[in-house]
């Protein structure tokens, strides 16, 4: 009766995300207005290849994401060599999302860096498919003090797995992927941001996993995690986290 009481509550924080898959492809070294890994990213006039302001390296572009129901485009870079986790310690500039709300071909500007990057992504198209996703257990308290304290009561020295459990049974992704929308699947604790403008909480917006298909390694098998200021669209934040 818990474990059917516990779906229940869980079922009205089902979220719709959006999964990337990634497909090593030549043509994914162009520039375009859809999401893609590696390559050249998608510019418009006025934009210069970022650098970073504590080692004065290029930043590598690493990816950029189209938005499946805002259409809004986002380029982000990463400084490899500096390799930012997200902390105070940060300064910025060593990563850098770049926005576009009506991202369109007619308005690309070529960009290029000056010189090879050293660390070489294999450049990758994107398909998208709608997931259904629940919170992370390490969110859970927050989203749903209820079902939290009833995973607690089912089996307290346990409540991990009762509340994994839960998720598997309603047909929710369970493993880490690259996501847009949803909720972030945490591997060192919840880590939310807020916004250094008003202060706000940021809402989550992608999460970038390790991807092999794209040569690409945070750590060792970490995940990027992009937050969105619900009020000032152009400020992200971000979090690294691995194992």
């Amino acid at each position: 009766m818990s474990e059917t009481y516990l779906d229940e509550l869980l079922k009205p924080l089902i979220k719709t995300a959006w999964q990337l898959k990634l497909s090593k492809s030549k043509s994914a070294q162009a520039a375009t207005d859809s999401s893609k890994f590696g390559g050249l990213p998608y510019a418009e006039s006025g934009d210069a290849w970022p650098s970073c302001p504590t080692c004065k390296n290029q930043l590598n572009f690493v990816a950029q994401l189209k938005h499946p129901t805002e259409k809004s485009l986002h380029t982000f870079f990463y400084c490899f060599d500096c390799f930012p986790w997200g902390s105070s310690k940060d300064e910025t500039g060593q990563w850098l999302v770049r926005s576009y709300s009506a991202a369109n071909m007619t308005n690309y500007a070529a960009i290029a860096p000056a010189l090879p990057n050293q660390y070489q992504m294999a450049a990758c198209n994107c398909t998208e498919h709608p997931v259904q996703v629940l919170p992370d257990y390490y969110d859970l308290g927050k989203v749903s003090p209820l079902a939290d304290s009833l995973c607690e009561k089912i089996d307290d020295e346990n409540s991990y797995d009762i509340y994994q459990a839960a998720v598997i049974r309603s047909g929710c992704l369970e493993d880490y992927a690259t996501l847009i929308g949803g909720y972030p699947k945490w591997i060192q604790g919840e880590s939310t941001k807020s916004c250094e403008i008003c202060n706000s909480e940021m809402e989550f917006f992608a999460q970038l996993d390790s991807e092999d298909e794209a040569d690409l390694m945070w750590g060792d098998c970490g995940a990027v995690y992009l937050f969105r200021c619900p009020q000032h669209k152009n400020e992200f934040a971000l979090e690294l986290q691995c194992y």
